[in-house]
């Protein structure tokens, strides 16, 4: 297996919790379909945040940059590829209870160090952040460089932001997974399923195009998210972003905009207690319409975490809190 780095490392990157991350992701897919680890479509290039990463087989020694990315390639079926994992920014150093046998925990921290993921031998980082990758005392793309090692980096969360991402980078994802591991068709089946799966979620709103907030409560400080998730949310379930115009995908509210903003539905990004969420912010927005007239739901950050398949279980519960909200 092979590198072709064509930019420069990325720059560091602040890993705040909610903060989305945009770029870009592409592809050189395989022109021929075959099963499981048959090398008959290699050497294949598939690229990530600006960089091309040679494949002649299919990777066999995965580390997760979030281990939630297993779910994704449980439903390719190549899940036991998977012999590592490193813990999200909200998992407090926890291991999941259900983690499969035989894979490990190589970081606890979400900006993993070089020396546990070097001594775990990848094949392949499957990042969930390019900030997993920065380099600044922790792991970089040179470090996985060194030990032959490629990276992908999912949901296109790169370092250099190229505008907010769809629902369409959920499927680029699968497409460019079915290529790295030779499986185009089980991709496409899948990237079918789960359109099937969004449109279901668009249809039960029946035409809905109501004016939704996604915010996050920091230290009584409010956030709004404009960028992705939430940008692939709104749109592709036919709503309307009260931050689509957001200079970032994450960024402070500030008085004026709280004062402006009147949306339909808020939903507030929480991790563990939705009700404590949900009091914070109508803590910190008391006067807000939405929070008076009880039109606040949590939005589950876990859900979302691992891009992927999560990022359309998030849609579906945004979509039944959104229907639930119409009746």
């Amino acid at each position: 297996m092979t590198t072709s780095r064509t930019r420069a490392t990325a720059p560091a990157v602040v890993l705040l919790a909610g903060l989305a991350l945009a770029g870009c992701s592409t592809t050189t897919p395989s022109e021929t379909s075959s099963g499981p680890y048959d090398t008959a479509a290699y050497p294949v290039t598939v690229s990530s945040c600006g960089q091309d990463f040679a494949y002649d087989q299919a990777p066999s020694r995965v580390v997760l940059g979030n281990w939630r990315t297993l779910e994704t390639l449980d439903a390719l079926g190549v899940g036991e590829s998977v012999t590592g994992v490193v813990l999200g920014p909200d998992d407090q150093g926890q291991a999941p209870a259900d983690l499969p046998e035989g894979v490990t925990v190589v970081s606890p921290d979400v900006i993993p160090a070089r020396e546990p993921v070097i001594e775990a031998a990848p094949d392949l980082f499957l990042s969930f952040n390019e900030a997993q990758l920065v380099g600044q005392g922790t792991l970089s793309y040179d470090d996985l460089a060194g030990i032959g090692a490629n990276a992908y980096v999912m949901g296109a969360y790169c370092a250099e932001p190229s505008g907010n991402q769809s629902i369409e980078t959920v499927y680029t994802d699968i497409t460019n997974l079915g290529a790295i591991y030779d499986m185009p068709t089980q991709a496409e089946e899948l990237n079918q399923e789960l359109q099937d799966r969004v449109a279901a979620a668009k249809e039960s709103l029946n035409g809905s195009t109501a004016r939704v907030a996604f915010l996050k409560v920091v230290g009584g400080k409010v956030y709004a998210i404009g960028g992705y998730p939430a940008s692939a949310f709104t749109e592709a379930l036919g709503l309307t972003n009260e931050f689509s115009d957001l200079p970032t995908a994450f960024a402070e509210l500030n008085t004026e905009q709280a004062l402006a903003m009147d949306p339909d539905i808020v939903f507030v990004n929480y991790v563990g207690d939705e009700q404590a969420a949900i009091a914070d912010l109508a803590a910190a927005l008391p006067g807000l319409a939405a929070v008076t007239e009880n039109r606040v739901y949590g939005a589950d950050e876990n859900l979302a975490q691992g891009s992927g398949v999560g990022i359309v279980n998030a849609l579906e519960a945004i979509a039944a809190d959104v229907e639930t909200a119409g009746r």
